[in-house]
């Protein structure tokens, strides 16, 4: 087990360019997170809401066909 004294003087122990080679290593380990699928998913909600008819103006049987019709179509994909 590595006592903080052993890390200690393995510090003290490295010379200039092996600190500066030390400092100097870069990692380029940039995460880049995908979000097609979370923008698509969110263009379908935002397309159904902004199409769907609103229960308390229609009928329930027109409100249910509607909806239903407009819930097929923006699943399919169609304006987006």
């Amino acid at each position: 087990m590595t006592t903080i004294r052993d890390i200690q003087s393995i510090i003290e122990s490295l010379t200039p360019e092996q600190i500066k080679a030390v400092m100097e290593t870069t990692t380029n380990n940039v995460m880049k997170v995908d979000t097609r699928h979370r923008a698509k998913r969110i263009a379908k909600t935002e397309l159904y809401f902004s199409v769907a008819p609103l229960p308390y103006k229609s009928t329930y049987e027109e409100y249910k066909d509607h909806s239903d019709s407009i819930r097929e179509q923006v699943i399919s994909g169609v304006d987006l």
